[in-house]
Formats: C-alpha cells, sequence, structure tokens
C-alpha cells in the first residue's frame, strides 16, 4: 500500500575540513568511480565538485570542499571562499578529521582539535543556515581505540549535539552508518538527478583534473602547484571511428617549471600522459588519444580570466 513506502529524500551534504583529511577520497569511495583527484599533498583539490549518491529512497548530494586553510594568494582565498559557500547551501555539513595527527597531537598532552579545527568549527557555526554537523573520524583503522576518546570528549564539547561516526575512506569502512546519519537529516523530496548521474562536472573538468594529479603525483615542491591545465579540444568518439582525442595544455609559471614537466628527452610528459590517459579511459569507457603540450605563462594564477576558466573565480 501506498501510505507504508518512505518517504523519499533528497539534499546537499558539504564535506569539509583540512587539506588532505580524506574528502576526495569518501567522495570517490561512496561513488564506486574515480571523480575526485587525490595525492599525498594538501590543497590538491581546488575547485567544488559534486558527486551524486543514489541509493532506492534517497539522493544525496555531495559537495566535495577545497581543504580549509590560512589563504595568502588569490587562487588560495578564491580556494577558500569556495568551501565557506558550500557550507551555506549545505543541509548537512560532514567534517572529516583524520585521526592520526589528531591522536599524535592528544597523545602528547594536546587537544584533538587544534587550531585549525579550531577555525573550522567557527566557520561551521558561522553558517547562516545552521546545517546538521556530522563528524566523520577518517582512519581510524590506523590507530588505538582509546586514544579516540579524548578527541571525542573535546568534540562533544566543542560541537555539543554533532553526531560522530568513526570511517575509513580508503578502506570503506563506515560507509553506511555514515551515509543513514546524513539521510537521517536531508529533507523529504524526489530526486534532483537521474539515477546514473555521478556528477554535474563536465568530463571536461574531469578530465583536466586527471591530467594534474598525475602532475601531482610526479613532480616535486612547488612545480604542481604552479601548474595549471587547460582541456583545448575535446572530440567525441562518434567523430573519431570510436576514440575520444584530448588536446591540453599545462600552463607553468616558469621555464625551469617546463624543463622539469617534460622531463629528459620527453619522459616526465611522456609518462604523466600515459598514466592520465589509462585514468581518462576508465572514466570514459572508450579508447582515448591524449596530446599534452606544456606552456609558459607568468603568474596565471592572478589571471581572472584562466582562474574563471578553472571554475575557481
Amino acid at each position: 500500500p501506498e501510505h507504508l513506502m518512505t518517504a523519499h529524500k533528497m539534499g546537499f551534504v558539504a564535506l569539509v575540513g583540512r587539506p588532505n583529511a580524506g574528502k576526495s577520497t569518501l567522495l570517490n569511495q561512496l561513488l564506486g568511480q574515480k571523480l575526485a583527484i587525490t595525492s599525498n599533498k594538501p590543497q590538491t583539490t581546488r575547485n567544488r565538485l559534486m558527486g551524486v549518491l543514489t541509493q532506492p529512497d534517497r539522493q544525496v548530494i555531495l559537495i566535495d570542499t577545497p581543504g580549509m586553510h590560512k589563504a595568502r594568494s588569490r587562487i588560495n582565498k578564491s580556494m577558500v571562499r569556495i568551501a565557506q559557500g558550500a557550507l551555506e547551501e549545505a543541509d548537512v555539513v560532514c567534517w572529516l578529521i583524520d585521526v592520526v595527527p589528531a591522536t599524535k597531537r592528544t597523545s602528547r598532552g594536546g587537544q584533538g582539535l587544534g587550531g585549525a579545527e579550531e577555525a573550522i568549527c567557527l566557520a561551521l557555526e558561522s553558517a547562516s543556515n545552521c546545517p546538521k554537523i556530522v563528524v566523520a573520524l577518517n582512519k581510524v583503522d590506523q590507530v588505538h581505540k582509546p586514544l579516540l576518546l579524548p578527541i571525542l570528549a573535546n568534540i562533544s564539547e566543542r560541537l555539543p549535539g554533532c553526531e560522530v561516526v568513526p570511517i575509513s575512506a580508503l578502506r570503506g569502512i563506515g560507509m553506511e552508518s555514515l551515509v543513514d546519519v546524513w539521510a537521517a537529516h536531508l529533507p523529504e523530496a524526489p530526486p534532483m538527478f537521474p539515477e546514473d548521474t555521478l556528477t554535474d562536472a563536465s568530463e571536461r573538468f574531469i578530465v583536466s583534473e586527471l591530467i594534474r594529479e598525475k602532475i601531482f603525483r610526479s613532480t616535486h615542491q612547488e612545480v604542481p602547484y604552479d601548474t595549471c591545465v587547460e582541456v583545448e579540444k575535446f572530440l567525441e568518439a562518434s567523430e573519431n571511428n570510436g576514440k575520444v582525442k584530448i588536446y591540453a595544455r599545462i600552463l607553468v609559471g616558469r621555464d625551469s617549471q617546463k624543463g622539469i614537466l617534460i622531463g629528459k628527452g620527453g619522459a616526465m610528459l611522456k609518462s604523466i600522459g600515459t598514466r592520465a590517459r589509462k585514468d581518462i579511459q576508465g572514466l570514459l569507457g572508450v579508447p582515448v588519444h591524449l596530446e599534452l603540450h606544456v606552456t609558459v605563462q607568468a603568474n596565471w594564477a592572478d589571471n581572472p580570466r584562466i582562474l574563471r576558466e578553472q571554475g575557481i573565480e
């Protein structure tokens, strides 16, 4: 009978946290698809990426945000504004805390929530729409359970009434409980997207991000931070005998960085291209031809046109 059907829930969950807390890993784990780029360097995510998780009686729209950090440059200030803006439209804010550094702090007699966490608490409290706050303690598989107690005490004292769920985003531990807790606080509403939608980001955007991820994983120091990727041409498979053709330009700030990215005899660029192509094929499900070029453009990170095209401003 009709009245026994459970009501359908739909709403927005913003994923927030410090750089490297595991937000993108969580998004990829829940969607079962590599959508957000990850690396072991902080501040890999620059944009707001939206993932859509559809289950029989609910649709959760996940907003992955850049890590919250003290911003100095124009690009970093834009990143923090994006994260703050996501709080304003969320029904639930899921704050990811990496318990590994947090337990190290408490074992040295410090607080589980440090200065950076306090800044996030203030941002959460200042969100005008008072979203429900859920804290996901990430990487719990890597610490001794009793060490979590002071962190839990700290959280409940600082944010009374928030719910805490222990998870491991990488291993997929605690995922169902986490989604259940979110869903309990989402409004009743019909789905917003068709059930096969995974994201609102364009394929072009995800392709440029996958290339950027390989740069993050292959280069060091300032090079990955001083790089952006523009997809110049994206020719559909239907026009090219079933093969997608992609031409992308990598912008760097200085000549020396161009040399590093191209590598000896072009080896570095080739390796970045090969690995990116593999991921892009996995995403698009068709053979891919990828061509990369490197161009020096000083101060691109202060260029409003480029930041707009990158979706950052």
